[in-house]
């Protein structure tokens, strides 16, 4: 079952923004309404739920009494935050293969989300679906990725760009006249999905700084750049999630399920469809996590039993002994031995 998430990256960027607008004791509070906190954005490449960074941000917004936060956000969002992302994106000859690539590669920003392109006359009107359905503060992402998307076009139509019209889910009183003050451009109002237009003539416009030959990225290289590979099952988004909640310090079953959105039940039903459980997910993970902390840092072995759940080290010791017939420290030195050799 697809479970929409959103890269650490926009994540971490986004909280650097909002340090700006606000301040870091409003985001602070925002962070912890979201149940995470800034260690976890530190943890290293990787995806939360979509809802958590929705739930942030409409936290955020209630706390500055400003209903147009994403819209804020997304003008100062700076694009090479995507990193190799945006270096394949506005990487492209010209626009129309830069939204292609962009279709392409979303899942390693924004796995459960699509880009939707339809006409409209001489328009081309590019939606985002953020695949979040009724969830609070979906909109505030919404009228963020207007303006993240602008941004593509503006590198290749230029920084005077703007869309024909822009379009968002709320109703045109709702919202219409700030955003069309802060977009320059119309709002229509009511629509299936927030998007914006362009012209279909725009779509041939060539890449004004193109990449030298050695810089040309590839969409098989994309997921080692960036260090992460697109959650394809709900077991890989269970490890996602495994890997954000060591920053906090709870590995359980319903914390888990929570990140999700789900029920315990549910993901115990989801996974076991996939012929797998919670429980084995969680051992394969801690097993990886433990061979990687000994194999390539030079953590004490107590400190890496604790940073997995194991308040004993001697536990952690038998437990290593159990999944590799070796102990902690002569695994270590095997792997040593081994880069050395």
């Amino acid at each position: 079952m697809p479970i929409p998430m959103v890269n650490l990256v926009e994540f971490a960027h986004t909280v650097e923004i909002l340090d700006r607008i606000a301040s870091p004791a409003v985001v602070n509070r925002a962070l912890h309404t979201a149940g995470v906190n800034r260690k976890m954005l530190k943890a290293g490449p990787g995806f939360v739920p979509y809802v958590v960074e929705a739930v942030f941000l409409e936290s955020t917004a209630r706390a500055l009494g400003d209903g147009h936060i994403g819209a804020r956000l997304g003008r100062e969002f700076d694009y090479a935050a995507y990193r190799g992302f945006a270096d394949y994106v506005l990487g492209a000859r010209d626009l129309a293969t830069a939204l292609v690539r962009s279709r392409r590669a979303l899942p390693l920003i924004h796995p459960g989300a699509d880009v939707v392109l339809q006409e409209s006359g001489d328009n081309l009107v590019i939606g985002f679906e953020t695949g979040l359905g009724a969830v609070v503060g979906r909109r505030h992402i919404e009228e963020g990725a207007i303006f993240v998307m602008n941004s593509v076009f503006r590198h290749y139509l230029g920084a005077d760009w703007r869309p024909d019209w822009i379009d968002v889910i709320a109703d045109r009183s709702a919202s219409g006249a700030t955003m069309a003050d802060m977009a320059g451009a119309p709002i229509r109002g009511g629509a299936s999905l927030p998007a914006v237009s362009v012209r279909v003539a725009d779509l041939t416009a060539l890449n004004p700084a193109p990449p030298a030959p050695e810089e040309v990225i590839t969409l098989g290289e994309l997921p080692a750049l960036m260090g992460v590979t697109q959650p394809q099952t709900t077991e890989d988004a269970v490890r996602q999630i495994l890997r954000m909640q060591l920053a906090l310090g709870d590995l359980s079953e319903d914390s888990v399920a929570r990140r999700l959105s789900l029920g315990p039940r549910t993901l115990q039903r989801v996974l076991k469809g996939e012929g797998t459980s919670f429980r084995n997910v969680k051992a394969r993970f801690i097993e990886e996590r433990a061979r990687t902390l000994l194999s390539e840092t030079d953590l004490a072995i107590g400190d890496i039993a604790r940073s997995i759940g194991y308040d004993e080290p001697n536990s952690f010791r038998r437990a290593f002994a159990k999944w590799t017939g070796s102990t902690p420290g002569h695994y270590r030195a095997a792997a040593r031995q081994a880069r050395s050799a």
